[in-house]
């Protein structure tokens, strides 16, 4: 969203032409990103007729299988992974139009607003027993961890002498620390309220932190080489590609090389080997899918500035 946080600025100085031009080009910009692939996928498995992919597939073309599973509750099988991607589409619909036509001081409060409403949807649901679908999928529950990447684009926009304050390393590691303690804490004393309601929360907020130093000061020693390491950074290219198969690649291997069924310990099959070789076989279908297709849509994204 930092694109729109960044033309913001100069909204009240911009035309009427200029600003639909920026909603156009974002969305168009969004579409040649996201749809392709997931369609292309999500259209092939109806024609064989893949698993449930008929039975779920209003819900899959229109981006809402994580209202379906907040509802019912239902285990979609390999397209379980599809709900974030559905909060992301959700999201989309409505965030730039409330950013657009906000004042600065106004867009502030409305992220604010979001994170606030989205840890009381959380808190609400798991008081009220919803079960843990609705709680972690509901388009709603999930608003805290956007709308902590909406913040980070808002101080990286507005707040210049935040950034530098928040890009040290104390605060980084700090985050981290935080974070970890937090989740063994859960983990320990089984402490199933933080998790299903901050612990979302206080990882977005420290991935923040970090995107924050690496995007202004850099890192060096161990984690410089962890996040900027070539394998790294093409993984992270590629990242959308790895997103979207990952699932499928277990029952792809299961079909061509049926006895690898067995691989949960009744077989000789060790399991953490298949774990290595399914990420090697997702990693070329997504290597794939970004040179054969992802990469020349990107390409065209510079048909559409935003400005």
């Amino acid at each position: 969203m930092s694109p729109i946080l960044f033309y913001h600025r100069d909204l009240n100085k911009t035309k009427k032409k200029g600003l639909s031009q920026l909603i156009r080009s974002f969305y168009i910009r969004r579409f040649l990103r996201i749809f392709p692939i997931y369609y292309l996928l999500i259209i092939g498995l109806f024609l064989v007729n893949y698993q449930n992919t008929r039975e779920i597939m209003p819900w899959l073309i229109t981006y809402t299988s994580n209202i379906q599973q907040s509802i019912y509750g239902n285990d979609l099988g390999n397209f379980n992974h599809f709900w974030s991607l559905a909060v992301e589409e959700q999201f989309y619909i409505f965030w730039p139009f409330l950013i657009l036509f906000a004042t600065p001081k106004r867009s502030l409060e409305i992220i604010l607003a979001v994170i606030l409403l989205s840890l009381a949807s959380r808190t609400y649901l798991f008081a009220n027993d919803y079960n843990w679908m609705a709680i972690s999928y509901f388009t709603l529950s999930n608003m805290q961890a956007l709308g902590i990447g909406a913040l980070l684009a808002y101080i990286f926009q507005y707040k210049n002498s935040l950034v530098n304050q928040l890009s040290k390393s104390i605060w980084v590691y700090s985050g981290i620390l935080i974070y970890v303690g937090g989740f063994l804490v859960k983990m320990i004393y089984k402490l199933d309220w933080y998790g299903e309601i901050f612990d979302t929360f206080v990882f977005s907020c420290t991935v923040s932190l970090i995107i924050l130093r690496a995007s202004t000061k850099g890192f060096t020693g161990g984690m410089k080489y962890l996040l900027e390491n070539r394998i790294v950074t093409y993984a992270g290219k590629i990242s959308y590609g790895l997103y979207i198969f990952h699932l499928f690649i277990p029952g792809l291997i299961y079909w061509l090389i049926p006895a690898t069924a067995g691989y949960n310990g009744a077989h000789a099959y060790s399991k953490y080997l298949l774990f290595i070789f399914y990420y090697l076989i997702t990693f070329l279908f997504a290597h794939l899918s970004w040179k054969l297709i992802e990469s020349p849509l990107n390409n065209l994204k510079q048909k559409f500035p935003y400005q």
